[in-house]
């Protein structure tokens, strides 16, 4: 089956519960289940695309409601998240989001997380319960509000940003630190970063809602 856009990959983390990354995986066309988060699906009558990884976390139920889509992958020298992730770009996706990549253990989420700088010619964002992350190569603009909370995490320490529309601007600077990004804000309807050196990640947390 080809892929057809939009693709979410599902990750192995705990299962979204916030209203925007349940949109995405509701409008999404093409499922890439990382390995256990197929019994995620299977509970709630969601069948996937694929079912990706070493497959050790898959229970038999799941393995037989998916079994004519797995795609067994054993190697260890990558993650069931990278392995998704190297899949869907061979296979011609050009854009996926990831659910699912937090909330279960602390390591797998910064882990998942930092593989956002792997570059594999994919625009890649991550959904979470709180907020958005999104990789910036070269110069992007981002919708947003006024008061947003906007952080910023170089790839690196030659990494330069450069910002618009921030509470804390930054004029091709690299940062103190590589944590010292957090917690800025936006000023208006839309912001911009440009990032020369390497990649920077940007997080936007959502709208409170009342």
């Amino acid at each position: 089956m080809p892929i057809v856009p939009p693709v979410v990959i599902l990750a192995d983390g705990a299962f979204p519960t916030h209203a925007y990354p349940l949109s995405a995986l509701d409008q999404a066309m093409t499922i890439i289940c990382c390995d256990g988060a197929a019994d995620q699906l299977l509970r709630r009558s969601i069948t996937p695309h694929v079912v990706i990884g070493d497959l050790d976390s898959l229970s038999p139920q799941a393995k037989n409601a998916f079994g004519d889509r797995l795609v067994p992958l054993p190697s260890q020298q990558f993650s069931d998240l990278e392995k998704a992730l190297r899949w869907a770009a061979d296979e011609g996706a050009s854009q996926v989001t990831i659910l699912g990549a937090t909330g279960q253990r602390d390591d797998h989420s910064l882990g998942n997380l930092l593989m956002l700088f792997v570059d594999l010619g994919l625009e890649v964002g991550l959904l979470t319960d709180t907020g958005a992350f999104s990789v910036v190569r070269g110069s992007r603009s981002f919708a947003s509000f006024p008061g947003q909370v906007v952080s910023l995490f170089p790839e690196s320490a030659l990494v330069q940003l450069t910002t618009t529309g921030l509470a804390f601007a930054l004029q091709h600077e690299p940062l103190p630190a590589l944590h010292r990004g957090t917690s800025n804000h936006s000023t208006g309807a839309e912001f911009s970063v440009m990032s020369t050196n390497g990649a920077a990640v940007v997080y936007q947390e959502y709208a409170q809602e009342h």
